[in-house]
């Protein structure tokens, strides 16, 4: 079901208002939101620390997010419904770049 207008998005706007004002210091994040799609959100991050910084905000359990490649790249993932809003949430980034953020 699209959204007609922007009022149409308004509970995933709030929903990422909320997540703001809560967790001041979650990593900022290349955010996308659709008219197609208005209870979704997409999240892209650039490393797994980032992306366990977002797990834990939303409080999804450790054990949906899963590994894959995209390419050549190392990627990490999970999907939950939060807050009456579904997030998409991934990150694509050089192994090299993990391990040296982990040491």
């Amino acid at each position: 079901m699209s959204a007609e207008t922007l009022a149409g998005q308004a509970a995933v706007s709030t929903c990422l208002a909320g997540l703001a004002i809560g967790h001041p210091n979650l990593p900022a994040a290349y955010i996308t939101l659709s008219q197609h799609t208005p209870r979704e959100l997409g999240v892209q991050l650039d490393s797994p620390s980032k992306l366990e910084a977002w797990r834990e905000a939303l409080g999804v359990d450790v054990g949906l997010v899963r590994a894959r490649r995209v390419g050549e790249q190392e990627s990490l993932a999970f999907d939950a419904r939060v807050y009456g809003v579904d997030f998409h949430v991934h990150a694509v980034y050089e192994r090299d770049t993990a391990e040296a953020v982990a040491s």
